[in-house]
């Protein structure tokens, strides 16, 4: 109703404005074609082409509530093309809505509007991204489909897509599944390859990453630096495997002997070689390779791991360590192993201070646990039972899995 009521006092004041400028000279007009002339006042001429206006208005919107020849049906050009621009409108604002989070919204728009659009594929792919984002793994399967459907030939990007959303929702198989099958279709994509590599990362899968690594890097998928910690993630996985039961320590050896010499110098390759050696009985040969890594780069775990090597020579270890403390004066690991190889040199007094001291600077609750474990044991055989009592509650309060609440005797 708002709307007529507008339009009427725009025409009054239009038929106003007229008779005011045009009522003293109503001017004339001369239309001449051919044989035909039309003579008429301007004021006549311009009554006329309004009312021509509205009755054409008129006519239109006859038509298109009573629509009798079919022409503005929705499936006639002229309507199927003003539905096409709304479509197309809706489906900016789904992504719109898409892009700020709002996924329920989008989702909405963006499926609704799919099957009036040029390009419904586009619509159902953005659809799939909000519905997964809600965690609805039923409505992003379904817009993926009708992707598929729509696209009409098997496309690469739609089972990329799906594989991604498979593997954020934890469903690693089925995600490597699809990739695995995509590789044979289009092989060389750094994309997919990529999404494989993070699916046998997932899956631990050391074997079959290990047959990967040549096409990550003939596509330059990973840069020098992730490539060399990959392969040094194998290569632990390859020593890890090696046991008493199934394994030598010439193996062992020579197996550590054939890596890469900057696989070797990885943390984690050089902790789980320790940890092989050690399992052979080699403690020697454990702190050989310890100190080899500490003398080109440090780090506190191999420190630690020190500490619990039986070296032959425990003073000249002690030497060694008291060297890199000069360097460190504050570093809790290295102080603790220091507790430590001083206790093998029956150093009581010294294992004291340096079990204390990493107390003192030490910031890690794991740390700090071990420690006063190290320094209550000691108290113990040194006859201070109660100092003793209490450091090792302390060790237990600080412990990362606290321990239960049981009945004691």
């Amino acid at each position: 109703m708002i709307r007529p009521f507008i339009y009427s006092l725009i025409a009054l004041g239009l038929g106003a404005w007229l008779y005011t400028m045009l009522g003293d000279d109503p001017g004339y007009v001369l239309i001449s074609f051919a044989t035909w002339s039309v003579e008429s006042t301007l004021v006549a001429l311009v009554l006329f082409l309004l009312i021509l206006l509205v009755l054409v208005i008129g006519l239109y919107k006859s038509l298109t509530l009573l629509n009798p020849f079919g022409l503005l049906k929705g499936d006639s050009w002229f309507g199927a093309s003003r539905r096409r621009k709304v479509a197309a409108a809706a489906s900016e604002e789904g992504l719109r809505l898409l892009l700020l989070g709002r996924w329920q919204d989008a989702y909405k728009l963006l499926v609704e509007n799919a099957g009036r659009v040029d390009n419904p594929v586009f619509n159902y792919l953005a659809a799939s991204l909000a519905a997964w984002q809600r965690k609805d793994d039923a409505s992003w399967n379904y817009c993926l489909e009708q992707a598929a459907r729509k696209a009409g030939t098997s496309s690469p990007a739609i089972k990329s897509l799906k594989a991604l959303l498979e593997y954020r929702s934890g469903k690693i198989e089925q995600s490597l599944a699809i990739l695995i099958a995509l590789d044979r279709e289009a092989p060389g994509s750094p994309y997919v390859l990529n999404l494989i590599m993070n699916c046998y990362l997932t899956l631990q899968d050391w074997e079959k990453l290990g047959t990967l690594m040549p096409a990550l890097e003939k596509h330059k998928v990973v840069n020098a630096s992730e490539m060399l910690r990959l392969q040094a993630k194998i290569a632990a996985h390859s020593l890890s495997r090696i046991n008493l039961q199934n394994g030598t320590a010439s193996l062992l050896k020579s197996q550590w002997q054939s890596m890469d010499k900057e696989v070797k110098r990885n943390e984690e390759m050089t902790l789980v070689y320790m940890d092989k050696l050690q399992e052979f009985s080699l403690p020697e040969e454990a702190l050989a390779a310890a100190l080899a890594f500490l003398k080109k780069q440090w780090s506190d775990q191999v420190v630690l791991k020190t500490g619990f090597l039986d070296a032959a020579e425990p003073g000249r270890l002690l030497v060694q360590l008291e060297q890199w403390i000069k360097e460190r004066p504050s570093n809790p690991a290295l102080m603790l192993s220091l507790g430590r190889v001083s206790l093998r040199n029956k150093l009581w007094g010294k294992a004291r201070e340096y079990f204390e001291s990493s107390l003192r600077f030490s910031k890690s609750k794991a740390l700090s646990a071990e420690a006063n474990a190290e320094l209550a044991r000691l108290m113990d055989h040194l006859g201070e039972h109660a100092h003793s009592a209490s450091l090792y509650r302390k060790a237990l309060a600080q412990l990362e899995h606290r321990l239960p609440e049981l009945p004691m005797p």
